[in-house]
């Protein structure tokens, strides 16, 4: 399952610092940055985040500034991220205990900040993985109506010729205004989605079989084959381990 690891850090400079950090124990690590509780908050509940950094101090022309803090309670109200790992960055000693007994922080690394203690913490934070919402919906627009649809009833999407298929369990078909695959996939943010061409997404639950050779996948109640694209196979032969 790929991991997401979101920094909040309003100092640029350092947030490239914890972005290269955290890429350096995996490549494959999704990583989201914001330098403002706004934006922030906005990533986080748009996506599913495995892993918070967290500085303590954004607003640094306010005095005593510790409104990292105050987003990471708003974070614990937010039941899919009750026990998500959090890492304060910090300078201020005397927020730790009340980091680690009230709000189950993972740890905590002081400015100026040690990388190998960073990498260290950050991958043993990635151990852990967020609780993934059961019965998530979707809400897609079509002529300014609003259409939700359970991501568990997706068997697959066709993203061509200026619109998008979202074929459904039951045989049902909600053609919408076009997207391309990858806007699809970062607005859904569902771990069972995967694209397997330019044109098509295809649901992992509803995989029969993956034909690699021949470059198609058969889905569950579905006649017809969706073609794997030359340039997927390699990322569908390692979403299987193979």
């Amino acid at each position: 399952m790929k991991k997401t690891v979101l920094i909040i850090e309003d100092n640029k400079i350092q947030i490239e610092m914890l972005k290269k950090l955290v890429l350096e124990i995996n490549t494959g690590i999704t990583v989201y940055t914001a330098s403002d509780v706004k934006t922030a908050y906005k990533i986080l509940m748009e996506k599913t985040i495995d892993v918070f950094l967290v500085d303590i101090i954004l607003d640094t022309t306010r005095s005593g500034d510790t409104s990292g803090i105050r987003l990471v309670e708003r974070v614990r109200t937010i039941p899919k991220y009750m026990f998500t790992p959090v890492v304060f960055i910090t300078s201020l000693e005397d927020t730790t205990k009340y980091a680690y007994t009230d709000l189950h922080c993972l740890g905590y690394v002081e400015k100026p900040f040690s990388p190998e203690n960073v990498k260290q913490l950050v991958e043993k934070a990635l151990f852990f993985s967020t609780c993934k919402e059961e019965g998530k919906v979707f809400c897609f627009r079509k002529d300014g109506i609003l259409y939700p649809v359970k991501v568990k009833n997706i068997i697959y999407i066709e993203s061509r010729n200026r619109a998008v298929d979202i074929h459904m369990v039951e045989g049902g078909t909600l053609s919408i205004s076009y997207k391309t695959c990858k806007q699809l996939l970062d607005e859904v943010d569902a771990d069972c989605l995967i694209q397997c061409s330019r044109y098509a997404i295809v649901n992992k639950d509803y995989v029969l079989n993956v034909d690699i050779a021949n470059r198609f996948i058969t889905l569950k109640g579905v006649e017809e084959q969706v073609e794997i694209g030359i340039t997927y196979k390699k990322k569908i032969l390692a979403e299987y381990g193979l």
